[in-house]
This record gives structure tokens, C-alpha cells and sequence, in this order.
């Protein structure tokens, strides 16, 4: 079974066990992270932005465990100037671009490392940039969605292969519990494998998003995927129902 993720830190954090073999009781699966989520998903498993979870929602399912929700802040904007109609994304940002196009009107975004730009919260508490003038798209979400959590990445499993949704989601609980229990090891892993020197900001990184609910969905961030399709659906975006 192949299972592709966006290589990011936290990715790497919760997939550990599974992508090491450090599970045999499971099936044997072929991980993939990719430095660009391809909006053609092709894989069994698959761990993307959640607005393009949504997307493919006629040909795949959501899973219940490897969610990444934020609760204090969505992609932040960074600008001098108010009047800004593009933002710059880093090529490391799944997420931002997406958001853009459903949250703010008239605004574009183009790759690059220019300004004004957008980021998405975990490349602002890496790049030290928190200190800046910024907009926390997570105002623009909350007029929207109330006190909903923010959607970050959701994982799905083909249509085809549903009858192995429990397999999986069991399977990413243990490799979640794997890294949590091997904190240390895993972290100082990751952070070599990054280039990342300081290690106690990407620790503060990996366990701000990845937490209880990180195993397993709550109520809220169901709602909050409910609430992110009614958003898109009246953009214009084509998204059905979510299904858990």
C-alpha cells in the first residue's frame, strides 16, 4: 500500500514508525513524501492540504488519524503596504496558496521568497519571523467558521481500498505513539535530516500540532471540515459532502 505525504517535519514525525518498519504487525507500506502535493492524487493513502482533500472527495474518503488542525492561527500574512492583490509562497508551503484563494478576494499568489508574502504557520515559528507586522488568515476564518479549529492537512484512503481504512488508521495511531515514546531520538533525527538547528523550536513545532487529536479526530475538527466545504462550495469550488 503506498502512503505519500508533503515532506515536512511534522510528516515525518507521525509516519516514523510506519516508514521505518518499526511496525511489522501491519502492511508492509510504501511511503513517499513529496516536496509539492500534486493536486492528482494517485496513491492509496495520501496525507494533503485539507481544501484539496475536499477536492478529491468523489474518488477518496477521509481517515480519522494523521489530521493536522491548528487551534491559534491559520497561513499568516506578512506586508507593509495593506493594499497588497499577490503574495509570495515559499515552494515549502502546501497549504497557503489554497487558502488564499478561498478566504481573501481578488488576491493571487505566486512561488517565491519575495514580499509582501503568506506562510503557513508552522514556517513561521521555524523562520523567526513571529516578531513581524502580520494578518493571521485565522481572523479571516473565523468570520466564517466561528471558533472552529483551522484545517491544515487531512489524510484519505482510495475508495477502493476502504475495507483497510481501520488497518490504516490503527496503523498511524501506533506510528503517532511510536514517535511520541522515541520523542527525543526522532526529533534530533529530524532535525539533521532538515538542516534545522534549533532543535527546541522544532520540538515546540511538532508538539503544537500533534497532539491528542492528532490520533484521532475530535467533534470539532469534523465541524471544521464541514464548515471549510460550505466555504468552498459557495466559492464556486467543486466539493461534496465530507465523509469520515
Amino acid at each position: 500500500m503506498e502512503i505519500v505525504f508533503p515532506d515536512i517535519p511534522e510528516y515525518r514525525f507521525i509516519l516514523k514508525g510506519l516508514c521505518s518498519d518499526k511496525l511489522p504487525r501491519f502492511p508492509k507500506f510504501s511511503c513517499e513524501p513529496v516536496s509539492r502535493v500534486n493536486n492528482r492524487l494517485s496513491s492509496d493513502v495520501a496525507f494533503v492540504p485539507a481544501p484539496l482533500a475536499l477536492l478529491s472527495s468523489r474518488e477518496y474518503e477521509m481517515i480519522r488519524a494523521g489530521n493536522i488542525f491548528s487551534y491559534f492561527s491559520g497561513p499568516q500574512i506578512f506586508t507593509t503596504d495593506q493594499n497588497y492583490s499577490e503574495l509570495f509562497v515559499r515552494r515549502d508551503d502546501h497549504v497557503s496558496s489554497l487558502y488564499v484563494s478561498i478566504l481573501l478576494n481578488g488576491v493571487t499568489t505566486k512561488e517565491g521568497d519575495g514580499e509582501p508574502c503568506v506562510l503557513e504557520p508552522r514556517i513561521v515559528m521555524l523562520s523567526g519571523t513571529t516578531g513581524k507586522s502580520k494578518a493571521d488568515m485565522y481572523n479571516n476564518w473565523s468570520s466564517l467558521a466561528g471558533n472552529l479549529p483551522f484545517p491544515l492537512y487531512v489524510g484519505v484512503i482510495r475508495r477502493s481500498e476502504i475495507n483497510l481504512r481501520d488497518i490504516v488508521e490503527q496503523a498511524i495511531r501506533s506510528s503517532v505513539k511510536y514517535s511520541l515514546d522515541n520523542s527525543s531520538d526522532v526529533i534530533r533525527e529530524i532535525a539533521t535530516l532538515y538542516g534545522i538547528e534549533n532543535i527546541h523550536m522544532l520540538k515546540r513545532i511538532i508538539f503544537h500540532f500533534i497532539n491528542k487529536n492528532t490520533l484521532s479526530v475530535s467533534e470539532e475538527e469534523i465541524e471544521s471540515l464541514v464548515a471549510l466545504g460550505n466555504v468552498m462550495k459557495r466559492k464556486g469550488f467543486d466539493v461534496t459532502d465530507v465523509i469520515y
